[in-house]
């Protein structure tokens, strides 16, 4: 019950009327997902009568994060943000449903005197407990990946209103004030990926496979030995990415744009290349479509990371 249905109180005290602590938070939020591609923000709805933001991660979606959800109004001459923290209600139903009907068929099953039988009898008997583990689990990860969000967006909102500095604001600047020289969170991953795709291809040379089955010419054995050597350079290529990444270095950053249009390229490439197989040419324009959008967002938050590249 605690897991699913807490929420945390919150009020925060704005040093400006109504109407301009809802400018104020406004100008520092967004409203829409799709505009906090390239860094994290708070996103959401803010007006007098309501307020309901959370903290978006670029490329990271988390059902289990906590919004905040209020309202403004005024006690004499001060105006107050009150409201509080708490899983979206929609969530709650979602999984208050799903719990229900796990706890109905745990019921069925165990208190009905239905004795299956057959090798996978055990197995479905211990079914339900399994289902409400899993649930159980999935929320409680849900809310450690999201344990920094309350503190985050506490800071943000009463930096927003000018309300006096507190131990939320000293959070936040301890989560965003982080030193120099270490590498954030978002180069990391992409550089352990890169270095993952480089000695999967190292490996695939190694074994005499390749990576692009499309591109084989009939009659060409799939372990012809030039494939092998396409596969080492661009496992040294990748490997040397990652490792620029990793290091910060400018050059990788200008790099990443250009392996994401190699890529596109590549794929758009390997459909047109072979008109006489695979889907029909309706779908390959759909899917080249897609390629290019979904080039540009991975593009658009890649830009926005720049900011953590060393510059000369």
């Amino acid at each position: 019950m605690h897991l699913l249905y807490d929420s945390t109180p919150a009020e925060f005290r704005s040093a400006y009327g109504i109407a301009e602590s809802v400018e104020r938070l406004s100008a520092a939020t967004k409203r829409s997902v799709f505009s906090a591609l390239g860094e994290t923000t708070a996103v959401g709805k803010v007006s007098e009568k309501v307020v309901r933001l959370q903290r978006v991660i670029p490329m990271v979606g988390n059902s289990f994060k906590p919004f905040f959800i209020g309202h403004f109004e005024v006690r004499g001459d001060v105006t107050v943000l009150i409201g509080k923290f708490t899983m979206l209600p929609f969530v709650k139903v979602f999984m208050s449903f799903w719990f229900g009907m796990c706890g109905l068929f745990a019921a069925a099953v165990l208190l009905g005197g239905f004795k299956p039988q057959g090798p996978n009898a055990t197995f479905f008997l211990l079914q339900p407990l399994l289902m409400i583990s899993g649930g159980i689990a999935l929320v409680a990860a849900g809310k450690w990946f999201a344990r920094n969000d309350v503190a985050w967006l506490s800071a943000l909102i009463a930096t927003a209103l000018g309300a006096p500095r507190d131990s939320a604001s000293v959070m936040r600047d301890a989560l965003i004030n982080v030193d120099a020289d270490t590498v954030p969170m978002p180069l990391k991953v992409a550089a352990i990926l890169l270095a993952a795709s480089g000695a999967m291809a190292l490996v695939a040379g190694i074994v005499g496979l390749h990576l692009w089955p499309n591109l084989v010419q009939a009659g060409e054995s799939s372990t012809s030995p030039q494939w092998g050597y396409w596969n080492f350079v661009y496992a040294i290529l990748v490997i040397a990415l990652s490792i620029g990444i990793w290091r910060r270095r400018p050059w990788a950053w200008w790099c990443g744009f250009l392996l994401l249009g190699l890529s596109v390229c590549w794929s758009l490439f390997a459909m047109s290349a072979r008109v006489d197989v695979g889907p029909p040419l309706g779908i390959k324009v759909i899917f080249s479509i897609l390629s290019c959008v979904v080039a540009g967002i991975w593009g658009r938050w890649w830009y926005a990371q720049r900011k953590h590249f060393l510059s000369s």
